[in-house]
């Protein structure tokens, strides 16, 4: 029993120093991405939980978490728009009114779209560290965020 303990301790360490430096930056963001402060609170709370579980697996705790949390919210949100269609219970429509509209018009974005801008502007990502966290290439992912933000110029600049 004392050396399962041993064995978990570096785990567990790396996962509360991700958890330190990034819970709070990591849950507005979800926030931001889906709108719900439920669903903030899911994901966040199960990318940790997830990582915790598959311990030495995950090489890069911080780059993991942020990926798995914005899988486990995109799931959660489809599976809700599948639903009956109404806002989750602490949806944005509890907020200041311009961060509700601001949050509404965005929603019109792709989840990809919104994803990129949300990781870039709320959690303070710069393009280059999300190739890290989304495995995809520095390149595609400065292509894809500046495709992105050409989007929401335009959602944003309709609906003046």
């Amino acid at each position: 029993m004392e050396s399962m303990v041993m064995q978990t301790d570096p785990v567990l360490e790396r996962v509360r120093a991700v958890y330190e430096t990034d819970h709070a930056r990591l849950w507005r963001s979800i926030y931001a991405f889906g709108g719900s402060r439920d669903v903030a609170d899911e994901a966040t709370a199960e990318a940790f939980a997830q990582a915790l579980r598959r311990g030495d697996e995950v090489r890069d705790v911080a780059a993991w978490v942020w990926r798995s949390a914005f899988a486990i919210a995109r799931g959660e949100l489809q599976r809700r728009r599948r639903g009956d269609g109404e806002l989750p219970d602490g949806s944005m429509t509890d907020d200041a009114d311009g961060l509700a509209d601001l949050l509404h018009r965005l929603a019109a974005l792709s989840d990809q779209d919104r994803e990129l801008i949300v990781l870039c502007h709320v959690g303070g990502w710069k393009p280059g560290e999300l190739a890290a966290v989304l495995g995809e290439p520095a390149g595609r992912i400065r292509v894809r965020l500046h495709r992105a933000t050409e989007r929401a110029r335009e959602i944003l600049e309709n609906d003046r």
